[in-house]
């Protein structure tokens, strides 16, 4: 969603109050698909600051649909945001404590704030690069595929020591037939 800056630039201290919502849709993270949406509406706060700066906060509860690390099942995690930026439209540069310019920014463009791509910038910071469907998850078995959060196999889950490799090959060298 695009939001024109505009209205509120023209004077010090005018705020736009805006009902906002995040549609579902897909960005890719570490190389993972994961689906994004917002679980319920939120309010986006725009204030004039000073000519061309802007304090923008909001604070957005994304949701995102990814897959557990070891078993491959799909996992819904939630992601409380607490958004606050002043920025500089001009310049496109965030302000630090309020006194100096810093980082350039990408979801503003010639006065219009792509609230999108602003929550996508803060959520991808908290976002950890893997995630569990729970604590003691077992994986999948490494032979046959099976997920073992839900059933069992016969499989051999024995991993040799590659030390005693040496070993195992004179040992199936001299194994009766």
């Amino acid at each position: 969603m695009n939001v024109n800056l505009y209205d509120v630039l023209t004077s010090v201290g005018k705020t736009e109050i805006l009902d906002v919502s995040l549609p579902e849709h897909n960005e890719v993270f570490y190389g993972e698909e994961i689906t994004l949406s917002g679980k319920e509406a939120f309010s986006l706060n725009i204030t004039c600051v000073k000519k061309d700066i802007v304090n923008i906060t909001c604070e957005p509860v994304i949701v995102a649909m990814r897959t557990c690390s070891r078993c491959l099942t799909e996992v819904e995690s939630c992601y409380p945001l607490s958004i606050e930026r002043t920025v500089n439209v001009s310049t496109n540069k965030v302000y630090i404590d309020n006194s100096s310019e810093t980082d350039d920014i990408s979801y503003i463009e010639d006065c219009n704030l792509d609230v999108d791509r602003l929550i996508l910038d803060e959520l991808f910071t908290i976002l950890p690069t893997s995630v569990l469907c729970k604590e003691d998850c077992k994986g999948i078995c490494k032979v046959c595929g099976t997920n073992l959060n839900t059933s069992s196999c016969n499989c051999d889950q024995t991993v040799p020591d590659p030390r005693m490799a040496v070993f195992s090959d004179i040992f199936n060298q001299f194994k009766e037939v």
